[in-house]
């Protein structure tokens, strides 16, 4: 218990915001990162700035020569020599192709595989919707989301010139064949002297997704936002019979949305700092020797430090997301509180709670368990199958009898640690129905094991399908913009023919410069960053855990065989769950 109390020193807690999961305080002794990791983070990025930086030198001069060829090459200025006259749109992009720029043998980068592919494909946009960097967001359509019931004005009428007259809404919904992606949470997130003072625009936009006959999924309808001011007013529907470059863009703005939400919802609070409160109360009120330390330890390898690091770069004023985010600072910190809380301003939604993260209870909620092409479910619920065994291996045994459990005051004093709204402040760790197991003694192996697996998933395979495909599908910015740099306000009327040109809409050349930086700096897989699940080591002390442990890593093995396998016959390889690919830990 000495170790324990010397750790409560160690590990102290932050002032709790009850909006947000609790962290800890700086970055305690031996957490941090290593001189050769903090090397390979600083030479990724300079490599990657260096480059691109070559990049823009190499396109000023055929840029100052069509300046020239314009007569605009003239020195009229007087402090600045008229430099800021002729270098006016250096920053801009003429055409999506000139993105190519920035992959080309000098810059060090290579291009990235959605660039190779048909990224404005159908097929693609809705395959990167199942298996890119935020997976676990598609849901099945219900009567409810779509017109006359739900915000969603989609109607036959429509449709009829995409699908034709064979298929109805209603046929479609009554043969499962209709998804629906969901952005309300950005619904009123941003006001519209916020949004033009930022010169960026937050949409809370609507997808309708139906499964074709030849079982792939295809998006049929876009809507860019939630409802009208009048609920009598038109709300523009886009569908693949508008024009190409009009659709085009109207699933962009869908992208943007998924990587907004990715970074702050998905990735961030629900692997990063989720993460970051189990590990401290696991330092905090377990000792070294306890069983569940032991199994959890591993997984909290450098995250401490990793997130330390998001809050001095991401988070504050005049970081990454003020800086190139689509929210900037105020929106981005309302989308963290919508996430956890539910709640905010001008939004009511659903409360994030731990025992809904848990993945067969995700995959039935959002009732998805019949979707073809959903390679992160298949592959995902292997895992998740692999890791509950393990877990349920080694806590069986420790706690043969109900009376071990209740007995063991650390774990004990580690649960109410972490449901405690002025400590851990964790949400929904248990359902409702088993609710006096946190107000009384936690009794129940089966629902510690459901905790403990649900954890180890998070950290692991939740966090590796987020993180490490972040460089082959949002690096290439057409695809996956971090904001849309015009207002839709005339757009979205009903009748308006107007031209669109989607490039002047995505971020600018130096904005894209950042992305692509970070894309590829947060993209560092094991073994640069972290050891694998493959590759980590028995963290155990007692022969029978060792023994359930190298059981786990040939399960893992088996697996690491079956997707590889699995990966031959479909459409493309995901490689993101492979187990020599998962990392051990959130430590980039």
């Amino acid at each position: 218990m000495r170790k324990t109390n010397l750790s409560e020193s160690l590990y102290q807690w932050e002032p709790a915001n009850p909006q947000l999961p609790s962290h800890v305080k700086g970055v305690p002794r031996g957490e941090g990162f290593s001189a050769v990791k903090i090397f390979i983070f600083l030479f990724n990025t300079l490599k990657g700035l260096i480059g691109l930086l070559i990049a823009q030198l190499i396109h000023l001069f055929p840029f100052l020569y069509k300046q020239n060829q314009k007569g605009k090459l003239v020195f009229t200025g007087t402090a600045d020599f008229g430099l800021i006259s002729i270098l006016s749109g250096f920053n801009d992009w003429e055409k999506i192709d000139d993105f190519n720029d920035f992959f080309k043998p000098w810059t060090f980068l290579k291009k990235p595989s959605v660039a190779k592919k048909k990224w404005q494909s159908d097929t693609q946009f809705a395959y990167e919707r199942l298996n890119g960097i935020n997976p676990a967001f598609i849901k099945k359509c219900r009567q409810s989301d779509i017109y006359p019931v739900g915000k969603f004005r989609v109607t036959d009428e429509i449709l009829k010139p995409v699908w034709g007259s064979d298929i109805t809404l209603a046929s479609a919904l009554a043969s499962d064949r209709l998804y629906v992606l969901d952005y309300k949470i950005f619904d009123n997130i941003l006001n519209p002297q916020l949004e033009d003072q930022l010169g960026r625009y937050a949409f809370a936009p609507l997808c309708l997704l139906y499964v074709n006959d030849e079982k792939q999924l295809v998006p049929i309808a876009i809507q860019l936002q939630q409802k009208t001011v009048d609920d009598n007013a038109f709300n523009r529907i886009f569908t693949p019979g508008d024009d190409s470059e009009v659709w085009l863009t109207a699933k962009t703005v869908i992208g943007s949305a998924d990587i907004s939400y990715q970074g702050i919802v998905s990735h961030l609070l629900h692997t990063h700092l989720i993460a970051e409160t189990f590990a401290i109360a696991t330092f905090r009120k377990l000792s070294p020797e306890h069983i569940i330390y032991q199994i959890l330890k591993p997984h909290f390898f450098n995250t401490l430090a990793i997130n330390n690091m998001a809050r001095g770069v991401f988070l504050p004023r005049k970081g990454l997301f003020d800086i190139i985010g689509a929210l900037g600072y105020t929106g981005s910190h309302e989308l963290l509180i919508r996430g956890y809380s539910g709640k905010g301003s001008e939004y009511q939604g659903e409360p994030w709670l731990f025992y809904k993260q848990s993945l067969p209870y995700d995959l039935t909620e959002r009732n998805v368990y019949d979707l073809p092409g959903y390679y992160y479910r298949e592959d995902a619920l292997l895992i998740w199958d692999a890791i509950k065994d393990y877990v349920s291996d080694v806590l069986k045994l420790q706690y043969k009898v109900v009376d071990d459990l209740i007995n063991d005051k650390e774990l004990q004093a580690w649960k109410n640690e972490l449901i405690d709204p002025n400590y851990g402040n964790i949400q929904g760790l248990l359902s409702p129905d088993k609710f006096d197991q946190l107000t009384e003694s936690f009794n129940s192996l089966d629902d510690l094991i459901e905790i403990v697996t649900n954890i180890i998933f998070t950290v692991t395979v939740r966090h590796s399908a987020v993180n490490f495909g972040q460089y082959e599908h949002a690096a290439w910015i057409p695809n996956l913009p971090f904001a849309i740099y015009q207002s839709f306000s005339d757009f979205l009327e009903n009748d308006n023919k107007e031209k669109i040109d989607l490039v002047k809409k995505l971020p600018s050349r130096w904005q894209s410069i950042l992305q692509i930086v970070l894309m590829s700096t947060l993209s560092l897989a094991p073994p640069y960053t972290s050891e694998s699940l493959l590759t980590l080591k028995n963290p155990f002390s007692h022969t029978p855990a060792k023994l359930a442990f190298e059981t786990f890593q040939k399960h893992l093995q088996e697996i690491e065989e079956k997707i590889s396998v699995r990966n031959l016959s479909r459409s493309q390889p995901y490689i993101y769950l492979l187990p020599s690919k998962i990392a051990q830990s959130i430590a980039i």
